[in-house]
């Protein structure tokens, strides 16, 4: 599965994890258990669901600025925490990330690195 890693320095990854264990692999690129935010019918921000009580997690400036382009709130004083990744959705399920997230990242001013695997 396709997904993009949003790292709290800045970068911008495109990964693939495996299919078979899709929830591992992003509890593992996140750092602990899930939580998600849908940004569109398509895409959901996934990140740490308690990162933010966890010393030395910093806010994430690309996720910040993806809530704020799709217009998703957040309370005063909220942020998202730690790494996050982006995944595509289909129904109740994760998939690959769609391809024209690329263009939204990009045209946000992040420039995206591929590796190979996470």
């Amino acid at each position: 599965m396709k997904v993009i890693k949003l790292s709290t320095d800045g970068t911008v990854e495109q990964l693939t994890i495996d299919d078979e264990h899709k929830l591992t692999g992003l509890q593992q690129l996140v750092g602990g258990d899930v939580q998600s935010i849908a940004l569109t019918e398509k895409v959901d921000l996934v990140m740490h669901e308690e990162a933010k009580f966890i010393r030395g997690h910093k806010a994430n400036p690309v996720a910040g600025r993806l809530l704020r382009h799709f217009d998703i709130p957040l309370l005063p004083g909220d942020y998202i925490a730690g790494d996050a990744v982006l995944v595509g959705v289909d129904g109740p399920d994760w998939i690959s990330v769609p391809d024209s997230t690329t263009g939204t990242i990009e045209f946000l001013g992040f420039q995206i690195t591929q590796k190979d695997d996470a």
